[in-house]
């Protein structure tokens, strides 16, 4: 006689779903954590293990549904024994007073030092803002926020170049482009390349193109003084005075967003003060 078949362990199959589920949503958000910008990354192609940062996100989006609602189903079909275990730690609990007042202190001090970004809470999101902030201090910029989504001949405009020179220049380097109103994005992708590397095809090829200063959706407020004042041209000594005369300290290491919040102005207000468009 055949031996009968070992039913399935749905608790250890739960268990394996939530452990993975669990590695998973920490390592995809330790990644997006050290990641560049969307703008950056898109226009550079950028990966990690060969997934680009919207998969990352995507991935650890899902698994984090997955995760809550594999707890939930299980909490659903265990909820008697769940609530016996919490009612019996709860007694414990109760009889181990200090123990959790401090605690309960513990994580009131981690919610409110979040919440009032004091150290070393804010340092911990500083040093995350501190790695996108590397890479849009790299040459890796883009010359325009989610230029990747431009037509060729919409890129050209905003660069102020002929759009025909523009098309040569990519094909004198070996590139496809079926029409000018293929995106930077469609045409990279066409030719398994990235935004980035289309650029500097166009800039070898001889366009001298006319980046416009703004820095509309490049995580204005994130930029510490000395990148903004570079981006718009301007010496740290220039982008100092102008705020010193305005009653604004500040140091070249500074985040706009830091200074803005400290003298209570916008990082807008702040951004004209600097390129000397107050009104």
């Amino acid at each position: 006689m055949a031996k009968n078949r070992k039913r399935f362990n749905w608790r250890g199959w739960t268990t394996f779903v939530v452990t993975i589920s669990f590695v998973v949503d920490t390592i995809s958000g330790i990644i997006l954590y050290v990641s560049p910008p969307g703008r950056i990354a898109n226009w550079t192609n950028w990966t990690i293990w060969g997934l680009n940062k919207e998969e990352w996100g995507a991935i650890h989006t899902l698994f984090g549904y997955l995760l809550l609602i594999i707890v939930g189903v299980h909490l659903y079909y265990n909820w008697k024994i769940f609530m016996n275990f919490i009612w019996s730690k709860i007694r414990r609990a109760l009889s181990l007073r200090w123990e959790l007042i401090t605690a309960t202190l513990l994580c009131l001090f981690v919610f409110l030092g979040t919440l009032w970004n004091v150290p070393p809470f804010s340092t911990t999101m500083n040093v995350g803002e501190s790695f996108k902030e590397s890479w849009a201090e790299s040459k890796a910029e883009t010359p325009i926020a989610h230029g990747e989504l431009l037509s060729l001949q919409d890129f050209a405009t905003r660069i102020q170049v002929p759009v025909d020179q523009l098309l040569d220049s990519l094909k004198s380097k070996g590139y496809k482009v079926r029409d000018t109103q293929q995106t930077l994005g469609e045409i990279a992708q066409q030719n398994n390349t990235s935004p980035d590397k289309l650029y500097e095809a166009m800039k070898s090829g001889g366009v001298k193109p006319t980046v416009p200063k703004t820095i509309e959706g490049s995580g204005l407020g994130r930029k510490t003084l000395k990148t903004i004042s570079s981006e718009q041209g301007l010496s740290i000594d220039e982008v100092l005075s102008r705020l010193k005369q305005k009653g604004i300290s500040a140091q070249p290491g500074d985040r706009l967003k830091d200074v803005a919040n400290k003298h209570e102005k916008s990082p807008l207000e702040l951004l004209n003060i600097i390129t000397g468009q107050e009104s």
